[in-house]
């Protein structure tokens, strides 16, 4: 597997139809790098096929990880994913969720949630993985929404 997008593999132009609707490609990646967390998905065989390319990511992902088995990926706690991903598969747990203080000594906390990924007829296809910086809800208390039109009129952009 390369580090093609789905727009180039596909085509930038080609419309996806989902249950929901449907959206180009292009539109789709687009989207995917602009959401305020990471992802990353590892298929049924617990090879690692996927990750969004967000700026500013918590976990830094490499290419060259593509196909290799996500226990190998994670050496020093690969008893403990090995655990989760075969509680996955068995049907015994649906997700996983734990949070902790950044590395490095930097302030803030990340959440973590691991999610097992069934089609329609429960049959497990792989997990995903959902990665918050919480910084992002820092100094976010109470209430911050118009309400009324005229105040989100008011409403200035917020600032970079």
């Amino acid at each position: 597997m390369t580090e093609e997008k789905l727009s180039e593999v596909v085509g930038p132009e080609a419309i996806i139809k989902f249950e929901t609707g449907t959206i180009k490609a292009s539109t789709l990646d687009t989207i995917i790098k602009m959401l305020p967390f990471e992802m990353g998905f590892c298929d049924a065989d617990d090879k690692f096929r996927w990750f969004s390319n967000n700026p500013d990511r918590v976990h830094k992902r490499r290419v060259e990880a593509f196909g290799k088995s996500v226990l190998e990926l994670h050496p020093g706690v690969a008893h403990h994913v090995k655990k989760v991903l075969d509680d996955f598969r068995e049907g015994k747990a649906d997700e996983f969720e734990f949070w902790f203080p950044k590395r490095n000594g930097q302030p803030g906390q990340i959440y973590q949630k691991f999610m097992a990924v069934r089609d329609e007829t429960g049959k497990y296809l792989g997990s995903m993985d959902v990665t918050i910086n919480l910084d992002i809800l820092k100094d976010k208390e109470g209430k911050h929404a118009p309400e009324t039109i005229k105040e989100f009129q008011e409403l200035k952009p917020l600032d970079k």
